[in-house]
């Protein structure tokens, strides 16, 4: 009989990462350009502020999806590193609504919702770094339990490049 602790460890710790799992995360985000690209060429002329918002919903649509397939999984995974969820299972389970509803803001082209993508990248960037800086050894909860990848400099620029992406739109630098 394993121990709530060994059953945690088991979920938060780093599995085997082959060069297949990097090639299966590629591939997503392969899958994530075209279908902004593909959103975006309707209008007459391209516009890189609509790339951009097309990108951020279907980025949080698709991410917001895989963390669904495994809810439980990806909840473990997340309360190991996210500074909100370490302290609240809640917010984890909550977090793939959370990034599916920043989508459908994306689609709607709803005001705010790049301050609201900003405040959920920052926070979202801190308990990245945190464990990045601690050097622990916590499996990448970005797409849930589908990809098993370890927590790295990768995930840092996901969560700081969607808060950077949502800012420059603040800006309206792009």
């Amino acid at each position: 009989m394993h121990d709530h602790t060994s059953m945690m460890d088991h979920n938060h710790h780093e599995s085997e990462s082959t060069p297949h799992e990097y090639l299966k995360f590629a591939g997503v985000i392969l899958v994530i350009l075209l279908a902004s690209y593909l959103l975006s060429i309707n209008a007459a002329v391209f516009n890189i502020s609509d790339f951009l918002r097309n990108f951020m919903g279907v980025f949080f649509l698709v991410f917001g999806m895989f963390k669904l397939l495994d809810l439980k999984g990806f909840a473990s995974s997340f309360s190991g590193y996210d500074i909100i969820a370490k302290r609240s299972i809640v917010y984890a389970y909550a977090y793939p609504f959370i990034e599916i509803a920043l989508a459908v803001g994306y689609f709607l082209r709803l005001p705010y919702i790049d301050w609201i993508t900003l405040v959920v990248m920052a926070v979202g960037s801190i308990g990245v770094l945190k464990e990045l800086k601690r050097g622990s050894k916590i499996k990448c909860a970005c797409l849930g339990t589908f990809i098993k990848l370890p927590l790295t400099t990768i995930s840092l620029i996901e969560d700081v490049g969607m808060g950077l992406m949502a800012l420059l739109m603040i800006l309206k630098i792009i």
